[in-house]
């Protein structure tokens, strides 16, 4: 089974591509799609849009996994994860695939057993659970690789 995990964000989607064989899991492939500040809103959407849609073609998961929206102090800010997710949401159902949705809580609970753990502590668990190389991976690519292992969980 491979399951599709996605971290939204319109500057920064970190995605992560893993698949469960036996007891097993392994990072097929993963990555961090940017969007230029300097497109409009609604070009940078479609941008990402267009990605998720070429991205699902090409990797075929059985599942997508991606972040629920949780409370944000800044306004602006959530309201364009909002857009990013409703992007996100559409590509799935596009492609017909299940939709499995996590609290960042619900994330570090699953991944190291504890909701309050730091984003290292999180990178760390899922570097040894994924067995990665040693290089640092982006926040987003990181966050993506814990959702779609969350979803195995």
């Amino acid at each position: 089974m491979k399951i599709l995990g996605i971290d939204p964000g319109i500057e920064r989607l970190g995605w992560g591509l893993v698949e469960k064989s036996g007891s097993k899991f392994a990072r097929i492939v993963s990555g961090v799609k940017q969007t230029s500040k300097n497109q409009r809103e609604s070009e940078r959407l479609w941008e990402i849009f267009e990605f998720l849609d070429d991205l699902i073609k090409k990797t075929k998961p059985d599942i997508l996994s991606t972040e629920k929206l949780f409370f944000a102090k800044n306004v602006k800010t959530a309201l364009i994860i909002g857009e990013v997710r409703g992007i996100i949401l559409a590509a799935a159902e596009k492609h017909e695939l299940p939709i499995k949705e996590f609290t960042p809580l619900a994330v570090k609970m699953a991944v190291c057993g504890y909701g309050r753990a730091g984003k290292e502590s999180v990178a760390n668990m899922i570097k040894i659970q994924l067995n990665l190389p040693k290089n640092k991976l982006l926040d987003d690519e990181t966050d993506a690789l814990a959702l779609a292992l969350t979803a195995f969980f």
